[in-house]
């Protein structure tokens, strides 16, 4: 047996009272309870369920934080030089800030040592016999190069953004473009909404 209390007061009932003897008020019969009961329960099991639908929305909507993002666990000089080249043809994935800026300066970097060794070549050439057809069209090469290089980086680096890699094509704006485009690669990763991550 079950013990029954008073709905109104919480006075403790005798099995077949149906009024409470402190407030008077008129309290369910046995079958009343258990029916009260298993709605009650179904209520909680109802709104159980759905605050745990609302929990799975709340956490399958959840807000994605925009942090940093780079291939190199740790960006530096040697590392995302190397990923640059890596991924020279590639414009299908993402370039993050501190991968892209090291890059460059890594890049600028081997320029000016590779021109200070081509001057050096070219003068002693120069001086001392005929100048080659290759003397004149490695560096032709080499210049091809680190401009698809560039081309692609910076198409990764917008897909870092969520951009789409067309944003490049800003550079043709006359004046303003190269600016423009200068300032979207140096924003930082976005995650939210980013369609490329």
């Amino acid at each position: 047996m079950t013990e029954r209390f008073c709905t109104n007061c919480g006075q403790k009932l005798a099995d077949n009272a149906q009024f409470c003897p402190n407030c008077g008020v008129a309290q369910p019969t046995a079958s009343q309870d258990s029916t009260s009961t298993d709605q009650h329960t179904a209520g909680t099991d109802h709104n159980d369920d759905s605050r745990s639908t609302d929990d799975h929305q709340a956490t399958s909507t959840q807000f994605v934080r925009d942090v940093p993002y780079n291939e190199n666990d740790h960006p530096n000089l040697f590392a995302s030089t190397g990923l640059f080249f890596k991924d020279c043809l590639n414009i299908q994935k993402r370039l993050g800030r501190a991968d892209y800026w090291w890059a460059w300066l890594g890049l600028t970097i081997l320029t000016i040592l590779l021109t200070i060794a081509y001057g050096m070549f070219f003068a002693s050439t120069f001086l001392y016999s005929d100048i080659s057809f290759t003397s004149l069209v490695l560096p032709l090469f080499y210049w091809l190069f680190t401009l698809v290089a560039g081309f692609t980086a910076q198409v990764r680096r917008l897909h870092d953004l969520g951009y789409s890699g067309a944003f490049w094509l800003i550079n043709f704006v006359p004046v303003v473009g190269n600016l423009a485009v200068l300032i979207m690669l140096c924003q930082p990763s976005r995650q939210a909404g980013n369609r490329y991550i």
